[in-house]
């Protein structure tokens, strides 16, 4: 087909596709600039950028051969030609004009995308349109910005979601870089194949070729991920139209912020929280700002504000949309959910102000007094939560009466592969997603008769003077349980989901994997306690468990949170909170036994502590993979080789010992190496040395004591009421000076 040429009905070439992704982001770019051109009217800039994209479009047109796409696009540029030239002042009709100038452009592109063809002109004749361009250029209709815009076009379909070309979706922009790296990672894939398809699986080099395909592999897997995040601002883009288009038709005055655009989640779950969150924002705009008069009698600026914010948490994006609204009155959730039926007056007395909130996904659910274009027929909220929950995520809502409300979406940051920790319980293994885990305890034998409280029917943990609820696998799922767990001792996997924190009692613990996440059956989904499933390592199938509905279904409450706090309030507790996750985490220590103490009786090892914050991974490394150079212990990790110290010759000892075990991290020979691998700051860079221990007891929170040379000349430290020595190497750290996060255990 020649350059020149229209496409034949249906059918789009390559260039065609090319000039329509091109095109699309230039609408987007012009969306953007004429939402902030209506506030800052006097911005050259912004109408030379406007220009730009109509211009490029008309110019392609002709090329390709799209003559009523270069007409539309010709009168547009008529126009914003003499706004370029200030022969015209920016007023609120010409800002319509232009928004119905791009509102028309975009369904020719879209009718390209669908037909290859731009559509019949006796069903789509822009002559209207160009008429109204040609009459706002004369200056045939002025209203200076400053006074009060009306809607063009009453007709708020348009409002329902956030336009998104089926072409975007197709199409991904990946930096080149990125994708040099993803050829060189194949090239090194097929090299390390080729090696292990010409050895044996008993050659001396087989374990060195495991460990690099290992890396290799887990190095593609993060090229490949990087190169489907996109950042959230390129949805978040398309609000500003939908928010200004709102607020008119509602009689509100709106201004919308964003907070966090630029971080990263998977393209796919991008494109799948669109309609959840363009729902949420205009529930806000409509029902949660208040008109200018009743905010201004309230002591608030007319000007009410939607902000979206987004950020990274435990491995999950969270997703807020905040409004500085009315909030949402209790009394009157509880009275609609009373008058249809979702909960008795008993029941409605006993809730939380979070149980309450959550009545509001209902299915049909709405307290508008009035149902208009744009909401009161309950139709929207449970929308919201429910495709969240499609994509293994969550949504809440917090509110306060007179300060606004906050609807809070968690999403993970891939639906492909996810790290998960593989728990044992009643003889069947099971992945527990990583998002959701908290921290891991260990209740050894001697501790156990004591450890676990009972009140009632239910069982709690006293974890560092707090109540934690337990909740037994094995009892919850109806397995075969275990002999008496308190005679050996056990785990207990503190996890956290929709405000629920609870105690998992598992009875072991396997390596953590990554896993790729397989959708269930029916009958399996029917159960409600399971999100997925996998293929683990050793070949074995295994359930993947939703934290979140295990919590509910053993009846562990979410955290209450009752007192009505004011805008200032919710600001400072929102720091408080947060300064106060920073100080926990930086006090928490990893508690551990090396080898034998000398200075004690018996077969003790000795107890010791690091900050957890210096602590990169926990890992398990068959003792065959440790090697020795100039008499000293060092392990290959990550493509760099670090130094291990074993103060408590914890080497030697496991050398000596004919005691194997069936890890499955363990050698030929049976026998593994427990090695935290830390991070040690040194001037101008980061050190990995790795610390070789007889095992971790706990993570536990901790406070240095004072340096007492005449008592001890090692910096000590008291845990759990223990006094305990710190690591020589970061004691002067101090507690307090994080450096890295403890990502991994292993």
């Amino acid at each position: 087909m020649d350059v020149g040429e229209k496409p034949d009905k249906g059918e789009v070439n390559d260039l065609t596709k090319e000039f329509l992704a091109e095109s699309h982001d230039g609408l987007e770019r012009m969306e953007l600039c004429l939402t902030d051109l209506e506030k800052r009217p006097g911005d050259a800039d912004l109408v030379a950028e406007i220009f730009r994209a109509v211009h490029t479009i008309k110019g392609a047109t002709g090329f390709l051969g799209f003559g009523r796409l270069e007409t539309l696009a010709h009168a547009g540029e008529h126009l914003l030609g003499a706004l370029r030239d200030k022969k015209l002042a920016v007023t609120a009709e010409i800002i319509d004009g232009l928004l119905e100038l791009m509102d028309g452009l975009r369904k020719i592109l879209q009718t390209i995308e669908k037909r290859g063809t731009e559509g019949e002109r006796s069903t789509d004749d822009d002559r209207e349109l160009i008429a109204l361009l040609a009459e706002l250029k004369a200056g045939g209709r002025e209203l200076a910005l400053g006074g009060e815009p009306t809607a063009q076009n009453q007709d708020i379909r348009h409002l329902a979601s956030v336009p998104a070309s089926s072409m975007q979706d197709k199409t991904l922009r990946i930096d080149v870089a990125v994708l040099n790296r993803m050829m060189n990672l194949v090239g090194e894939l097929v090299l390390t194949r080729n090696q292990i398809l010409c050895c044996s699986p008993g050659a001396e080099n087989f374990p060195e070729l495991a460990r690099r395909l290992d890396s290799v592999t887990a190095e593609l897997r993060e090229s490949v991920m990087q190169a489907r995040m996109q950042p959230v601002g390129h949805l978040f883009s398309k609000f500003p139209r939908m928010v200004r288009d709102l607020a008119i038709l509602c009689g509100r005055q709106v201004r919308i912020e964003f907070v966090g655009q630029e971080t990263g989640l998977d393209k796919s779950l991008l494109e799948a929280i669109r309609d959840p969150l363009t729902h949420a924002v205009r529930n806000a705009v409509d029902h949660g700002i208040e008109p200018p008069e009743e905010r201004v009698k309230a002591g608030k600026p007319p000007e009410g504000v939607v902000r979206l914010r987004a950020f990274q948490q435990h491995g999950l994006v969270v997703i807020e949309v905040i409004d500085d609204g009315a909030g949402i009155s209790t009394e009157r959730v509880l009275a609609k959910a009373i008058e249809r039926g979702l909960a008795t007056p008993e029941q409605a007395e006993a809730m939380t102000q979070r149980e309450v909130m959550q009545l509001i996904f209902a299915p049909g659910f709405s307290t508008a007094q009035t149902v208009t274009n744009v909401s009161g027929r309950g139709i929207g909220l449970d929308v919201v939560r429910n495709n969240v929950e499609k994509v293994g995520g969550s949504v809440e809502m917090e509110s306060h009466v007179g300060a606004g409300t906050t609807v809070r979406m968690r999403v993970p940051l891939t639906l492909a592969i996810v790290p998960a920790l593989v728990l044992q319980s009643g003889g069947e293994s099971f992945a527990l997603p990583q998002n959701s885990l908290v921290e891991l305890v260990y209740v050894a034998r001697r501790e156990a008769e004591q450890a676990v409280e009972r009140m009632g029917a239910s069982e709690i943990y006293r974890l560092r003077g707090g109540l934690l609820p337990l909740v037994r696998l094995d009892r919850l799922l109806g397995l075969k349980q275990s002999a008496d767990v308190e005679e050996i001792g056990f785990y207990i996997a503190v996890v956290e989901s929709e405000g629920r924190r609870f105690g998992l009692v598992v009875d072991d613990l396997k390596a953590p994997e990554e896993i790729v996440v397989k959708p269930l059956c029916a009958e399996l989904r029917a159960v409600g306690l399971f999100s997925g499933a996998t293929v683990l390592g050793n070949g074995m199938l295994a359930l993947i468990l939703d934290v979140a509905a295990m919590g509910a279904r053993s009846g562990v409450r979410p955290a209450v949170e009752e007192r009505k706090i004011s805008n200032a309030e919710l600001a400072e507790t929102e720091a408080a909170r947060t300064e106060a996750a920073q100080i926990e985490m930086q006090s928490s220590m990893v508690v551990y036994e090396t080898g034998k103490d000398r200075s004690a009786e018996g077969d003790n090892g000795k107890r010791m502590a690091m900050p957890l914050s210096v602590v990169e991974r926990i890992a398990r490394v068959p003792l065959s993979e440790i090697e020795y150079a100039g008499g000293k212990a060092v392990l290959q990790y990550r493509g760099e080789l670090i130094s291990l110290e074993d103060d408590g010759e914890v080497l030697r000892e496991l050398a000596a010992s004919r005691q194997t075990t069936t890890d499955d991290f363990a050698g030929p020979d049976g026998r593994v190496a427990t090695v935290l691998i830390c991070l040690l700051p040194e001037p101008g860079r980061v050190r990995r040395i790795g610390v070789v221990v007889r095992r971790v007891l706990d993570v536990s929170a901790g406070t240095l004591l004072a340096a007492n040379a005449a008592a001890c000349n090692e910096q000590l430290a008291m845990v759990k009421n223990r006094v305990t020595t710190m690591h020589r190497e970061f004691a002067l750290q101090g507690v307090g000076s994080p450096t890295a996060t403890m990502q991994e255990v292993a």
